[in-house]
């Protein structure tokens, strides 16, 4: 019990460090969190004032253009129908893929580091692309677009880490450049801070 209780303090000076805009985000998907999560979460929203919308209602606010051109920042306010869920980051990057490839402007979320957050990474479109993106992401199976994926262009190197030198990292966003994180030690960091290997 009192690990619970260490766990459950942990969750709430996590909660109430987050932003307004951050914490709601998290609440859309609430149903993906632990029980324990979710009570955290909803007493941090309680103490804000905050109301979540129930999943396919609008976001209470229009949201921007300078927020529509920031992919990052417009990621954490994007409606419903411009969010697609993946089980692995092989996935996703592979969905992410084949909208790019068709000239659609997306975005990988990755989960969140905590123990507490079981949700998968999530593909982020505009608006105006989402339609097209889920007739898209519905056309070929998921094998197809692993496979596709696993179709490395020759000239293209997947970076090491530079923390521990591990080989099997993964890309975790695009914009504004690729970020990558280290499956063996968790070390996240920008393709243009590392100069390639000749």
């Amino acid at each position: 019990m009192i690990g619970d209780a260490a766990q459950y303090q942990e969750l709430v000076a996590l909660y109430g460090s987050y932003g307004d805009e951050e914490l709601l985000g998290l609440g859309r998907g609430m149903p993906d969190l632990t029980e324990m999560a979710q009570e955290a979460l909803k007493s941090e929203l309680t103490r804000r004032g905050l109301k979540v919308a129930p999943a396919g209602e609008p976001v209470a606010r229009p949201i921007s253009d300078e927020e529509l051109a920031d992919m990052r920042s417009y990621a954490e306010l994007a409606p419903a129908e411009c969010i697609f869920d993946f089980e692995d980051e092989r996935t996703a990057a592979a969905a992410y893929y084949a909208l790019t490839r068709e000239g659609i402007e997306a975005i990988v979320v990755s989960p969140s580091n905590s123990k507490f957050d079981n949700r998968g990474p999530k593909v982020v479109v505009k608006p105006n692309d989402a339609e097209r993106a889920a007739t898209i992401l519905s056309e070929p199976s998921t094998d197809k677009l692993i496979a596709e994926t696993d179709e490395t262009p020759a000239d293209f190197d997947v970076p090491r880490c530079p923390s521990c030198g591990g080989e099997e990292t993964l890309l975790e966003s695009v914009d504004p450049v690729n970020q990558w994180r280290c499956d063996s030690c968790g070390h996240t960091w920008l393709e243009e801070s590392v100069s390639p290997a000749r």
